[in-house]
């Protein structure tokens, strides 16, 4: 299996979120800010003395200015595609797709859906009266499918090559590839800041903007055809996207609240591209070896909704 990730890169990413978020939280809670308490129903207010050392304020305020919420994340991807495009066909493949680089028509790659479990956490920015937060959300990587759309699904990608002694095409019976290519997983960090017209009311509607690292790894080609004469490299790029958010909460007692959200993921084209791709041939393989197609890529207009509904608390 192809793999593009090392332990000492997925502890430098996560470590450096870490960070983000620490100078997030130290850079929104000043001295001055710290004063800004709100605490939600039910909750004492903090006596904080002037004495109070910066690192406590900024606690003091964390404390009495945060919530969080849990629950289920769909994760729906509606993006489109270019064609498929042969990068640099030669020798047989060039005789199944045409030399050089050429473009398959109807054709196209996507990513599949997935269900998993998501985390928000949330901190209100001080001087704001609570109607402007910074979210964070939080999942599971997400293992999605690497797909392939419309013909090359349900037909070969290379039907016939070379010509007959009386100009008739030969059937190279490669079979069509099926819809799923590989896979990849996603640890996509997302930054959102929400805007709450009404504070005060028992649900409380917002919208929110902000944007999403899309960062993949782990990727494998899992496809028979593709790999009946050794595995391909799967390679994606990691573009930043842009996030617009909408949702409610629907407060309950003792600080509790039940909460439905929307996020958009889009503005962003992300690179994809399969590499050393060396397809058997029934009719032809066994006279003049496999087809060596190289690599096949695409640009994908990613597009994506984020559904989700929590249960939640202020902290």
């Amino acid at each position: 299996m192809t793999r593009h990730h090392s332990p000492t890169a997925r502890s430098a990413a996560r470590m450096g979120c870490g960070l983000a978020l620490g100078a997030l939280a130290l850079g929104l809670v000043s001295p001055a800010m710290a004063e800004d308490y709100r605490p939600q129903p039910g909750q004492t207010p903090i006596q904080s003395s002037n004495n109070e050392s910066f690192f406590g304020k900024t606690l003091d305020y964390i404390e009495n200015n945060s919530y969080g919420r849990l629950g289920p994340l769909y994760f729906h991807y509606y993006g489109s595609s270019s064609e498929l495009h042969v990068d640099n066909a030669q020798g047989l493949a060039a005789q199944a797709f045409g030399p050089g680089g050429s473009d398959l028509a109807h054709t196209g790659s996507s990513a599949g859906d997935k269900l998993t479990l998501g985390g928000t956490i949330g901190l209100y920015i001080p001087m704001t009266n609570h109607h402007l937060a910074v979210e964070v959300l939080l999942a599971p990587p997400l293992k999605l499918d690497f797909e392939v759309a419309k013909d090359a699904i349900d037909e070969p990608l290379a039907p016939t090559a070379l010509n007959g002694a009386n100009g008739e095409t030969i059937p190279t019976g490669v079979p069509a590839l099926g819809r799923t290519i590989g896979s990849f997983k996603a640890l996509p960090p997302n930054f959102t800041i929400v805007y709450r017209p009404w504070t005060d009311t028992m649900i409380q509607p917002y919208i929110g903007a902000g944007a999403m690292y899309l960062y993949t790894y782990d990727t494998d080609v899992n496809n028979e055809v593709l790999n009946e004469l050794g595995e391909p490299e799967l390679y994606l790029s990691k573009p930043v996207a842009c996030v617009g958010q909408l949702g409610a909460d629907f407060n309950l007692p003792h600080n509790m609240f039940l909460n439905a959200d929307v996020k958009y993921v889009g503005c962003a084209e992300v690179k994809a591209r399969v590499s050393g791709i060396r397809i058997n041939s029934p009719t032809l393989s066994p006279t003049f070896g496999p087809i060596n197609v190289g690599s096949v890529s695409s640009t994908n207009d990613f597009r994506a909704v984020l559904y989700s509904i929590s249960f939640g608390m202020h902290f």
